[in-house]
């Protein structure tokens, strides 16, 4: 098995409970995908940034105790990791963050032939880390790893889509595979179906896109013209949770040297349905 190495954004995220406790999570989708690829005893590593302080030890202290190597995560001192508060009385999530003016600057692990390769969030648009992630993709290919791209964000960072568009259309660009949501590619292409997007758009930089559909419990994988459809099993985790873990899957079916799509999505039903991906 080859070892799977994700790029992204390290956060805290918190939500404020109408009890007046509050509870928190580490991460996103790439997050947590990485910490049960990790569980499952995939050699994985994350590339990232986390602060030199208390909230940075959190997060890297939570990816490696589920078997993450965190050796590539970039401590900067003149700043603060992102702190995203949320609140399930009222209105949409703060986020709190400093990162320094210099792109991050992480130590990159060593990319072998048929390792994978994740990355998404907005660390990957953010135009201070963009054309670094982007030299460490173009390594990637030539050392003939799987690219995997995962274009979503969080629209409160993103206001305007237009503005991101370019680093968008140079991620897929980097791709052998991407990885969606319906949300994302509705935040993405307003108004358009899964089939019309990723023919119209998507198809022109990656032949091959995976789309997630939480809500129908199905899976949907476009290879050029032709397509696959998997109906998943009910879900009895939340949805990030079981993209998170669909994620994953993918992630792992890619290092053992899976390629047909029927197998690729049930290895990522098999994930997101998994005991662990439950209690993560």
């Amino acid at each position: 098995m080859n070892k799977v190495i994700y790029i992204g954004e390290l956060a805290l995220n918190v939500t404020l409970n109408p009890d007046g406790s509050a509870s928190t999570r580490v991460g996103d989708r790439l997050v947590t995908a990485s910490s049960l690829d990790g569980m499952m005893g995939v050699e994985t590593v994350f590339v990232g940034e986390a602060s030199a302080d208390a909230v940075g030890d959190h997060i890297v202290a939570f990816l490696g105790q589920a078997g993450v190597d965190t050796g590539s995560i970039d401590r900067f001192s003149e700043g603060a990791s992102p702190v995203r508060i949320s609140s399930l009385v009222q209105g949409k999530p703060v986020i709190h963050s400093a990162y320094p003016l210099e792109s991050v600057n992480p130590v990159w692990p060593r990319i072998n032939e048929g390792d994978v390769v994740l990355f998404g969030s907005y660390m990957a648009i953010d135009k201070r880390n963009h054309d670094v992630i982007i030299d460490l993709l173009k390594h990637a290919r030539a050392r003939k790893a799987k690219v995997v791209s995962l274009p979503y964000f969080d629209t409160i960072r993103v206001p305007r889509i237009t503005r991101v568009m370019p680093e968008v259309w140079d991620s897929l660009e980097m791709a052998d595979l991407v990885v969606v949501t319906v949300d994302d590619l509705s935040a993405l292409f307003p108004g358009e179906a899964p089939y019309k997007a990723f023919r119209d758009h998507i198809m022109f930089y990656c032949r091959r896109c995976l789309v997630l559909d939480y809500d129908n419990l199905a899976m949907r994988f476009f290879d050029g013209d032709d397509s696959w459809t998997l109906s998943c099993r009910p879900a009895k985790t939340d949805k990030e949770r079981w993209v998170s873990g669909a994620v994953a899957g993918v992630a792992r079916a890619l290092s053992e040297g899976v390629a047909d799509p029927t197998d690729i999505m049930a290895k990522a039903d098999e994930t997101a349905h998994s005991e662990i991906a439950s209690e993560i």
